[in-house]
């Protein structure tokens, strides 16, 4: 006859239910607490340059209201639609580069790091797009330290060719220009020689000693040096057609107008880049077009040209990324 178990028995019979280690509950709050943080930095980032961005655009309209009351709309959207592919060219320069650190990035997820971190130019300090794509980066498989580097290197591509660009057109529109910045030839020499992949090669090991990192696969050769060179500078040559539909809907003569145009937009630039404390070279590249421009149209319809141009980069800017957003989640919720 089997007797009544014990109850004390049975209890220490049965397996007590798993649970986590106390050692693990603090690591699991940290690891809460730091994607958190993470992820109120980037709202923080997104709501600054979203209100920078419409501040911006806010404090120039004045400034170009009546003369775009004034121009055919058909010249507006072309030159909207140059600066979109301006863009997507500059995108595709810096994507290219990717492969030499050994990671192949979609076109598509690379559009969203690239524009979405491109915003962080319209605020103080040419610093914070590069952090930002340090961040997105390393979601997509890129390291930290290599993400700061591959952005280094996109500046100097686009530093370099946008000064070799102008240099070599600057005498066409005034050879009193050469005179006056003979630099620029200098510079932009030097700079381009920054892109052969020898010393490229010697930067980037420099740069990831710097950064206390140890070497990353970096595998730069000629043509991936070439392939980023040739993109971004079909980016100046867009971004001066935009330019140039820009003055003629002001009035300014199509054929005297179109080579000053190319100049003056791939100069601006290179020369905003590289004055690092004006967020997206506020100020710089109005100075630069307008005396450029000064060969083929008045003080007054240079500066509207400037400041029209940039408002047009700053819509360009924002709805590239909020179109690279959109894609990214669609193509993320696909099975």
């Amino acid at each position: 006859m089997t007797g009544t178990p014990d109850p004390h028995e049975a209890a220490a019979r049965t397996p007590e239910p798993a649970t986590a280690s106390t050692g693990d509950a603090p690591t699991n709050a940290s690891g809460r607490r730091r994607r958190w943080l993470v992820n109120g930095v980037k709202i923080a980032f997104m709501v600054a340059v979203v209100v920078a961005g419409a501040l911006y655009i806010a404090g120039k309209w004045d400034e170009v209201s009546d003369a775009v009351r004034s121009m055919d709309p058909l010249w507006l959207v072309l030159a909207f639609l140059s600066v979109v592919v301006a863009l997507v060219l500059s995108m595709l320069s810096w994507i290219v580069v990717w492969p030499a650190f050994d990671v192949r990035l979609p076109v598509l997820r690379g559009g969203r790091v690239f524009f979405v971190s491109q915003l962080g130019k319209y605020l103080p300090g040419s610093v914070w797009p590069i952090a930002a794509q340090a961040q997105m980066a390393g979601e997509v498989g890129l390291a930290k330290s290599s993400s700061i580097v591959l952005s280094l290197i996109s500046m100097l591509v686009s530093i370099a060719t946008g000064l070799g660009v102008g240099a070599v057109l600057v005498p066409f529109i005034d050879p009193r220009l050469l005179q006056d910045y003979w630099w620029l030839p200098v510079v932009g020499v030097a700079f381009l020689v920054c892109l052969t992949p020898p010393v490229m090669g010697f930067g980037v090991r420099l740069a990831l000693r710097v950064l206390r990192r140890p070497d990353a696969p970096f595998s730069y050769g000629w043509r991936v040096g070439g392939s980023s060179a040739v993109l971004q500078a079909g980016n100046w040559l867009f971004a001066g057609v935009q330019l140039w539909l820009v003055l003629i809907g002001l009035g300014v003569d199509p054929a005297r107008s179109f080579i000053p145009s190319i100049a003056a937009m791939s100069l601006a630039f290179a020369l905003g880049v590289l004055l690092i404390p004006f967020p997206a070279g506020l100020g710089v590249r109005e100075f630069v077009l307008t005396a450029v421009l000064a060969s083929v149209t008045g003080p007054a319809v240079a500066v509207t040209a400037a400041v029209l141009s940039r408002l047009l980069y700053a819509i360009a800017d924002f709805a590239m990324a909020g179109v690279a957003v959109s894609v990214g989640r669609r193509d993320r919720s696909r099975p």
